[in-house]
């Protein structure tokens, strides 16, 4: 099924199947299985015993695996290649996913998890590099869009799915974290299968780097890190009140299925804007301007969350997601435009740059929920400085790149 990789990739028609791949990867081997699991934890604590610290320090295992392998991915990565690294992260996902199964009390299910986020956060900065290698840069933003489309489809369909689909149809949820095993190591086949064998690029020459190189070069990029910091505060927004809202719903008086259920609204906006304002983002040639603006969106509707009451609250968290993965494809994207950042480096410039976000996802939560003794919607303004954080870093420290706009 490998095609001729003698012409460019970006001139390629085969680049519309990567692209599709790229989109279907992430849906069913990241965020459907990873949100499918909230709505299950109950049953699994029932059966195992957890207790909800435990429950919580299951959860976070994800964030804190993707401080550290994300940047190993990436560079291992650049290292063999994109074909090799994603067949490899996709199988064992998979068969440490299939490991969780056999769990019988906290310990043993902690450590499966451990070993499955490892390989897991590796995927999606392998995928955003594979963007790099078969876009032109006119349609990096389109590419990274319908990746991120690929994400928010599963953190749509994960929590409406589980308990009410697939659990019911699966008969228990050792079976359910088997068939998300199985489905990753049908994955990993389909990237050997269809992603040509990797060859050296342009960019590199025939050039081969070590890890440590990769990381060297990288490091001393300044926009990466602009752009890493910035994301770094727009991550601690999502991740503080995307696990703080249904607390905060029910303590406000809100029937339990609508508090879970009220975070679909932000998912289903995003999931049918992030295309077009992704591909909005490359015809107008404005990554920067689009970062500020969606960040102050995210940051004003963070924080009138913890100002609004009713029906109201629905309608803030639906406005405030049309915005949200549409940020992150085009923040990956301007990743990937950095200056310097060249197919050699891509996979270690993404992982860096997910390392330093996922440093905001991890102490936000904590932090924020802290902050609630002092009154259940205070939380929310604290979430929404983090975001007034990210605007200044994009406002006033991140430079605005000229880019020729095609005749």
């Amino acid at each position: 099924m490998n095609p001729s990789t003698s012409l460019n990739p970006t001139e390629s028609r085969y680049r519309w199947v990567m692209l599709l791949l790229c989109a279907l990867t992430p849906l069913s081997v990241v965020t459907l299985p990873n949100m499918s699991l909230p709505p299950l934890f109950a049953t699994i604590s029932a059966d195992i015993g957890l207790s909800l610290v435990e429950i919580g320090l299951i959860w976070g295992m994800g964030s804190f695996t993707g401080i550290f392998f994300a940047l190993i991915g990436g560079t291992l990565g650049d290292r063999f290649g994109a074909r090799t690294t994603l067949f490899l992260a996709c199988l064992l996902t998979g068969v440490f996913g299939i490991t969780r199964c056999f769990a019988v009390d906290f310990a043993t299910l902690l450590l499966t998890t451990l070993g499955y986020g490892i390989f897991q956060a590796i995927i999606p900065v392998m995928l955003f590099k594979v963007a790099r290698q078969w876009f032109p840069s006119q349609q990096i933003g389109m590419a990274s869009g319908v990746i991120s489309a690929g994400f928010a489809a599963g953190l749509m369909l994960g929590p409406l799915l589980s308990t009410s689909l697939i659990l019911p149809a699966l008969g228990g949820w050792r079976q359910v974290l088997l068939a998300y095993g199985v489905v990753a190591i049908g994955m990993s086949l389909v990237w050997l299968l269809v992603h040509p064998a990797d060859k050296p690029n342009r960019s590199g020459a025939g050039m081969s780097v070590s890890l440590w190189d990769s990381l060297r070069y990288v490091v001393r990029l300044r926009e990466v890190w602009i752009l890493g910091i910035g994301g770094l505060g727009i991550n601690a927004c999502f991740q503080g009140f995307t696990g703080y809202l249904p607390t905060y719903l029910k303590a406000a008086g809100w029937a339990e299925m609508d508090a879970d259920r009220a975070l679909a609204a932000f998912f289903v906006t995003s999931l049918m804007a992030v295309i077009p304002l992704s591909i909005l983002s490359d015809r107008l040639h404005l990554r920067r301007g689009f970062l500020i603006a969606a960040s102050l969106i995210l940051t004003t509707g963070i924080g009138l969350l913890g100002v609004v009451q009713g029906s109201l609250i629905i309608l803030v968290i639906a406005a405030t997601g049309i915005v949200f993965d549409g940020f992150m494809a085009i923040l990956n994207a301007s990743v990937l435009e950095a200056d310097g950042v060249t197919n050699l480096y891509a996979g270690t410039a993404v992982g860096f740059g997910v390392m330093i976000r996922n440093l905001g996802g991890t102490f936000s939560p904590p932090v924020g929920n802290s902050l609630a003794h002092f009154g259940l919607n205070i939380p929310f303004f604290f979430w929404s400085s983090m975001g007034v954080f990210a605007v200044l870093m994009f406002l006033f420290v991140l430079k605005t790149k000229a880019r020729p706009v095609p005749a």
